[in-house]
């Protein structure tokens, strides 16, 4: 079974959850893997929304604790290599846990010993445990996907405006096709509040800084995923449909649908 990811909105974590179940990935076994490597601090739930006319499924990614400690990105991989997951699953999870790594070393100098703060580790662990087991579940063993939407301008961070995309996305994102939707909104985009990694949102746009620009739409962890996932950047092949899912991220945009799209077939 082949699946083309449609990541001309952007791309993030959440996102290409909601993609994926609904497709058809089972919500239920995808709590049980984030709660294998989150335990109680973290809450999946899904509902149907609306996306500039689109219907699309919303995965939150609920952190229920408000801890004050800290985990590095080393402690991250020995949790997932040490939950009770799917083989698959957790070599998934840990390529792309390695890439995001990566990313942040290479644009933010940021190495495996950096603490993350709780909320934060979890919401990586969250999303990226979580978009491994759906994908597994729907069955799935090669992945193609559009053209990446980045977004632009600037963002707000703890650490002061940084333009888009951000180091890390740029650097997650060399050797794949890129490209920016036509229209931007016509008001700046007030952002979810979301965990940060030294001052760059884990998961759903940060705060646009100039009015009319688009912001940030891919995500370090949604980039890091897809580069995870995906081995071809194409349009979309020649398919038999079985199954087709839309995952709406945290905005509602006017007249540019905030989503991820998955159509899975027989090639």
């Amino acid at each position: 079974m082949h699946a083309w990811l449609d990541v001309t909105a952007g791309v993030a974590g959440d996102m290409l959850m909601g993609a994926l179940v609904d497709a058809g990935a089972d919500l239920a076994g995808v709590r049980a893997a984030v709660r294998a490597v989150t335990g109680d601090d973290v809450v999946v739930r899904s509902e149907q929304v609306s996306r500039a006319g689109l219907r699309a499924t919303k995965v939150h990614v609920d952190i229920v604790v408000t801890g004050t400690g800290t985990r590095t990105w080393s402690q991250l991989r020995d949790t997932i290599e040490a939950a009770e997951l799917h083989p698959r699953t957790r070599s998934l999870a840990l390529r792309a846990l390695t890439r995001l790594v990566d990313g942040y070393r290479r644009g933010h100098l940021v190495h495996e010993d950096r603490a993350l703060g709780e909320v934060a580790a979890l919401d990586v662990l969250a999303d990226i445990v979580g978009d491994c087991e759906a994908l597994r579940l729907l069955g799935v063993d090669s992945v193609s996907a559009s053209p990446v939407a980045l977004g632009s301008g600037r963002i707000r961070t703890s650490h002061g405006d940084l333009p888009v995309p951000v180091p890390a996305v740029a650097e997650l994102a060399l050797g794949w096709g890129v490209s920016r939707p036509d229209e931007p909104p016509t008001e700046p985009e007030a952002a979810d509040d979301e965990p940060e990694i030294g001052g760059i949102t884990t998961e759903g746009p940060a705060r646009v800084v100039g009015r009319g620009d688009l912001g940030e739409l891919a995500t370090p962890t949604g980039m890091a995923l897809l580069r995870t996932f995906a081995s071809v950047c194409e349009p979309l092949p020649p398919l038999t449909l079985r199954a087709v899912g839309v995952g709406a991220g945290g905005r509602d945009v006017p007249g540019r649908p905030n989503v991820v799209r998955v159509l899975v077939g027989l090639d």
